[in-house]
């Protein structure tokens, strides 16, 4: 009688039947910690988790599940991963051996019908799915894991998950979606940053309730002894409690100064302290991330005016025959490179670009470096090309035309790269292209478990190409001009600046 009532509770059943496999390979009782009982006393069905790593909310979800599946009728669950290896993971080592560690006294109640690869049948019409993704059918109950590993390295999957998974949860199905921060880009971000949008707002049933995780909610994230705290940490730990009111002891500041030895630029991405600090990926995975959050850093991404009329300005385009259209405006001024301004269309020519450079933009052009490929434009017309078009309607001016050479991919990336650390922004007109420079990637392939060198084709692409044909116009430039003491003159600009900031 006792043990009827008490498995009427959610909270007493997910702290008193199941078990779990701690990081040592042990069998232990699974007992909600702090931050796991936080997430399960939210009363809302839909759930979107930003977490830091082992807070043990991937084995809560999960059995959070589970706990519905054996205790309601005709529940149909399903549980999406990022890779079949973590999906057999979930559906071995944490479904598995919760239910073949029920206590003797709760098995009659729990009856296993059907048992596959990756699925389980109950005797009360429920079932639990766990796949890569889910095709077909409804579902009342779905937690999706690691859904930012899915958006950074599957977007095609993450895309399927978004507009067929959850659409087939109804309006008063539950539905969480848990991971950690990876890059910037992606449906996981963009969901994240929408829910923290409307987190003071009344929550519709479609809208996710987001929860927070933050690496200081660990109880055990803490450490005793002698740590070494510099002056970097030391102003982030006054930054955080200044703006952020997050107060941390000693303790907790000594276990994170030591992460920080071991994980280095990875170290927010893994264990962040706010939401923002999740998704400033410095992963291997992203070609410009690193450089532009060094560039916001060093005070050279700025809210202002930093187009000198005195100084030549130059145009690179990443032209887009039915496609995407980039237009980079930037200048060279004591060993600085200025991105003043962008444009961007789809679907215009020539005479579109032509008119709005002349017309629409109040800058005089010295030079307008084209593409390789603007020198043929149609194969079956080569007199036709966008360069012959561009040298047309600009005769009346003094703007000069330079066809920059094929340049391989790597080599453009990397020369980018390394001319990125000298560029300044104007965010008030070129944040859009800068925040497409941070979700340029590569590619994820799943046979082999990796990111390769090529870069991942999305809307990023043509922002980074146009970036790259900017970069690449600097080198001809300099090396036409005499780079003389560039790097220094932008070492002393830069310095100042901050000065002038701080």
């Amino acid at each position: 009688m006792i043990i009827k009532e008490a498995l009427k509770s959610k909270l007493w059943r997910l702290n008193h039947l199941y078990r779990i496999v701690d990081k040592e390979g042990n069998s232990i009782p699974f007992k909600l910690n702090p931050v796991q009982a936080q997430v399960l006393a939210i009363d809302h069905k839909r759930k979107i988790i930003l977490k830091a790593r082992q807070l043990g909310m991937s084995t809560f979800a999960v059995l959070d599940l589970v706990d519905d599946a054996i205790f309601t009728e005709n529940l149909s669950c399903g549980i999406v991963s990022y890779s079949l290896e973590h999906a057999q993971h979930i559906f071995k080592k944490i479904i598995g051996h919760a239910l073949d560690t029920l206590p003797v006294a709760i098995r009659p109640y729990v009856g296993i019908t059907a048992r596959s690869a990756r699925e389980i049948s109950f005797s009360n019409g429920s079932s639990i799915r766990v796949d890569t993704t889910l095709r077909g059918g409804s579902y009342q109950n779905v937690l999706v894991s690691e859904f930012g590993k899915t958006c950074a390295r599957s977007p095609q999957k993450a895309e399927e998950i978004v507009t067929g998974t959850l659409q087939a949860v109804g309006v008063q199905g539950k539905l969480i979606i848990e991971s950690t921060g990876e890059g910037s880009d992606g449906y996981f971000v963009d969901m994240v940053l929408s829910a923290e949008l409307h987190k003071n707002h009344d929550l519709t049933p479609l809208d996710y309730y987001l929860c927070f995780c933050p690496w200081f909610q660990e109880e055990h994230y803490r450490l005793q002894g002698t740590v070494d705290l510099d002056t970097k940490m030391s102003d982030y730990f006054k930054k955080l409690e200044k703006e952020y009111s997050i107060k941390l002891d000693d303790q907790q500041k000594k276990w994170y100064v030591l992460q920080e030895k071991v994980l280095g630029d990875k170290l927010k991405q893994e264990y962040p302290s706010t939401i923002q600090e999740a998704f400033l990926s410095k992963s291997d995975a992203y070609y410009f991330a690193e450089g532009i959050q060094k560039a916001n850093e060093e005070k050279r991404c700025l809210y202002a005016n930093i187009y000198d009329s005195l100084s030549p300005l130059y145009v690179a385009m990443d032209i887009g025959l039915n496609d995407l259209t980039v237009i980079v405006f930037f200048q060279i001024c004591h060993g600085e490179i200025r991105i003043v301004d962008y444009y961007e269309d789809k679907n215009k020519d020539v005479d579109f670009y032509a008119k709005f450079l002349l017309q629409d933009k109040p800058y005089l052009y010295h030079t307008i470096f084209l593409p390789h490929d603007s020198t043929k434009r149609d194969p079956l017309d080569v007199q036709n090309s966008y360069e012959r078009d561009f040298r047309r309607l600009f005769s009346g001016t003094n703007s000069k035309f330079y066809v920059l050479p094929r340049q391989d991919k790597q080599q453009s990336i990397s020369y980018a790269k390394v001319k990125l650390s000298r560029c300044v922004f104007n965010l008030a007109k070129v944040k859009p292209l800068v925040d497409q420079l941070c979700k340029y990637r590569k590619k994820w392939v799943e046979q082999i478990g990796a990111y390769i060198e090529d870069p991942y084709h999305n809307t990023a692409s043509h922002y980074s190409d146009a970036f790259m044909y900017a970069m690449q116009a600097v080198g001809h430039l300099e090396a036409a001009g005499g780079k003389g003491d560039a790097l220094a003159k932008h070492k002393a600009v830069t310095e100042a600046r901050y000065k002038r900031v701080i």
